[in-house]
């Protein structure tokens, strides 16, 4: 009309009625305008669908276009309304951020959202996701098995040396020991265990029932080991374990035994423990960016259907055992190098059968003359080995910087056919065992095993 009759409002067939509840006077003329009668809805289709102005958030049913502009009477996309974010909130409280015209959960600078399990924003699928790497929780870890960041308050400090006993676990008040920090703390903790002096251990039994993340404190490298004949740490069923950048030698038996619990092993050092670098008995391990040498009974047992996750690792030594030994349970095994001593039982790899387990990209080798890998039904992926080469590694070989060390690291003169035996795909780490960088590309040749030279 060319002038508002009244402010009050008018219905087209009396009755206080919209014409969606009431349409009996609209027989001959349809309301759009056009004078046919077609039922239709005025923008040309004639299907009638209703796409006219909008007079609310109702009448935009497009999930594409779902708020009203009243201004135009047009259904819009989020970022056409005067606070995109607010109007988002008040349509889903699950997705208040509104971006590129679409409510998503968060945003870069809008994660309020992203808590609990979910803490990390995903900004390409604008949804909140669980952690999946430390570095994402600055101030404690992540909880790889959850996907929620530990809670800083649950911090604490282990040291030894530094004027510990009458401790609260800040850092300048620390607790003695690894124990000490575990009973005092809550449903989960954040343990950072300091360095001794004189190389000194910290000697205990550790027992883990609960989320419990154990880091060495920055630039320093503390050593533990177990106490009257106990392994130097026990993961329990309930428990689950996260460690980072601590040795574990010199115990009375095994460096780590997961005993149906879950543990992730990074950047840690394994070495010269009495019986295994790590057992599994019907848990998890997920070992990656670490040396597990020269245990006197081998160096990683699988037994009691647990798995094992092994990347960019050192594994082994001059001793005649069983350096990866699949009794009972599988293993993904990538980028590691596995190296076994002299004798008839010295086996790199040896299972009973290895049809669920497969081992990629490694370099595997042996002093003795047995076979190096001795597990049927085993995937094998772009390895170098020995049977594999047709060349023989032996103690003259020089292929290490100092194999019955346990330094597995590659010494310059190894054959030149490990640097392309590898084939690095998509979801591959990014680097090795020292931070140096893969290629990165899908179906790049790259350095067998978990060292290469820049």
């Amino acid at each position: 009309m060319a002038e508002e009759p009244t402010a009050e409002c008018h219905y087209a067939c009396g009755g206080d009625n919209n014409i969606l509840d009431d349409d009996s006077c609209v027989m001959t003329g349809d309301g759009d305008g056009d004078g046919d009668g077609d039922m239709g809805d005025g923008d040309g289709d004639g299907d009638g669908d209703g796409d006219g102005p909008c007079m609310g958030p109702a009448d935009c049913t497009d999930p594409d276009l779902p708020f009203c502009d009243m201004a135009s009477g047009e259904c819009v996309t989020c970022d056409a309304t005067p606070d995109g974010d607010a109007s988002c909130a008040e349509l889903d409280p699950a997705t208040p951020v509104c971006e590129g015209g679409v409510c998503v959960q968060c945003a870069e600078g809008k994660v309020d959202a992203c808590v609990d399990t979910t803490p990390i924003c995903d900004l390409d699928a604008g949804g909140c996701v669980g952690c999946s790497d430390h570095a994402q929780c600055p101030e404690s870890a992540c909880n790889l098995a959850d996907g929620n960041c530990f809670d800083p308050a649950s911090v604490v400090h282990v040291d030894g040396d530094n004027g510990c006993g009458t401790g609260d676990g800040s850092d300048g008040a620390p607790y003695c020991s690894v124990a000490e920090a575990l009973g005092a703390s809550g449903v989960e903790a954040f343990i950072i265990l300091h360095e001794r002096l004189n190389d000194l251990e910290y000697s205990e039994m550790t027992n883990i029932a609960k989320s419990t993340a154990i880091f060495s404190a920055p630039g320093e490298s503390p050593i533990t080991k177990g106490l009257g004949g106990s392994p130097g740490i026990t993961v329990s069923n309930t428990g689950q374990l996260f460690i980072r950048g601590i040795e574990v030698s010199g115990g009375p038996n095994a460096g780590i035994a997961v005993n149906g619990g879950q543990a992730w092993i990074d950047e840690c050092r394994i070495n010269s423990n009495t019986t295994l670098g790590v057992s599994i008995n019907g848990g998890s391990a997920t070992i990656r960016r670490s040396h597990i040498v020269n245990n006197d009974g081998g160096g990683i047992l699988v037994d009691g259907g647990g798995t094992l996750v092994l990347e960019n690792s050192f594994i082994g030594g001059s001793q005649n055992q069983r350096v990866l030994d699949i009794a009972d349970g599988q293993a993904t095994i990538g980028y590691s190098t596995i190296g076994a001593g002299f004798g008839n039982t010295s086996r790199s790899i040896a299972c009973v059968d290895g049809a669920n387990s497969v081992v990629r990209n490694s370099l595997i080798v042996s002093y003795s003359d047995q076979p190096e890998i001795d597990c049927p039904n085993l995937q094998q992926v772009a390895n170098f080995t020995e049977d594999g080469s047709g060349m023989m590694f032996d103690d003259l070989s020089e292929w290490f910087v100092d194999f019955e060390g346990g330094d597995f690291h590659l010494s310059g003169t190894h054959p030149a056919e490990i640097e392309s035996a590898a084939t690095w795909q998509t979801g591959d780490p990014a680097t090795d065992i020292d931070g140096d960088p893969r290629p990165m590309t899908d179906n790049s040749s790259d350095f067998a095993g978990a060292d290469r030279v820049p």
